[in-house]
């Protein structure tokens, strides 16, 4: 039965591997996407424990392991790669991209959240948007510019006929504040994470960064799998004809 077990985990720890994948290449055209990668491991190992009695006179007993046990395999976590993706020119004034490391903060209804994609608008009240219309922040709140075409420098100094009206936020976060996605192409922050405001970033305006998710490597990783996938699911119908004629067997005895 435990040949079976392993398949049937296997399945389905392919089954999800394999949804990512479609979530990596359905965002492969994504501004700042970032593709995701599954992190399977086996289950909590089962030791095996001696228990030796001491003298009769004492009040301890010895504990040793004498085996471990691995049994099956399942999903552990989804882990987001923030390497920074390839960066294409648009040449448009609102087009900003961050080729180093940090995160434009916007703002929304559940709270401040983090994000690669510089694709912003310009919304009815001034206010620099989202792809999603939620404000991008600047160092004294939601950004107002009243123009489509400011200039913004490499530090993210925001500039309307030549008078200075607002400075991007960007923050980065330690490796141990953990980001996970959500919606608009957005990351939310652990609650006790502590961001770094940089004093130095790195914004090239008219430009866009694009997926760090490659085809070929996404592809290539889909069929080896779907392999897997496949070769797991002819053992467990091997297992399965084996016992079923195993029962008949016995049965028949």
């Amino acid at each position: 039965m435990r040949g079976l077990y392993n398949a049937a985990g296997s399945m389905l720890v392919n089954q999800v591997r394999l949804e990512n994948i479609s979530n990596n290449l359905s965002n492969i055209h994504t501004n700042g996407y970032k593709r995701s990668e599954v992190i399977a491991r086996t289950f909590p190992e089962i030791y095996l424990y001696r228990l030796e009695k001491g003298a009769p006179h004492a009040k301890t007993r010895l504990h040793g392991p004498i085996g471990i046990a691995a049994e099956n395999v399942a999903v552990a976590e989804t882990v987001v790669i923030h390497r920074p993706g390839t960066l294409r020119e648009t040449g448009r004034e609102l087009d900003l991209a961050l080729p180093d490391a940090g995160f434009f903060v916007v703002e929304t209804p559940a709270g401040l959240r983090y994000t690669r994609d510089g694709h912003f608008h310009l919304s009815a009240d001034g206010i620099l948007v989202n792809a999603g219309g939620h404000p991008v922040w600047g160092e004294r709140g939601p950004a107002v510019l009243q123009t489509d075409r400011p200039l913004i420098d490499r530090q993210g100094n925001i500039y309307v006929d030549g008078e200075l009206v607002e400075r991007l936020q960007v923050l980065a976060f330690a490796p141990q504040d953990l980001i996970w996605k959500e919606g608009y192409n957005l990351y939310e922050a652990a609650p006790d994470a502590l961001p770094e405001v940089l004093e130095h970033p790195s914004v090239f305006q008219g430009y866009l960064e694009e997926a760090n998710s490659d085809l070929g490597r996404q592809m290539t990783e889909m069929l080896r799998v779907r392999r897997s996938y496949e070769a797991a699911q002819k053992i467990s119908q091997v297992y399965d004809r084996l016992l079923s004629r195993a029962a008949n067997e016995l049965a028949g005895l």
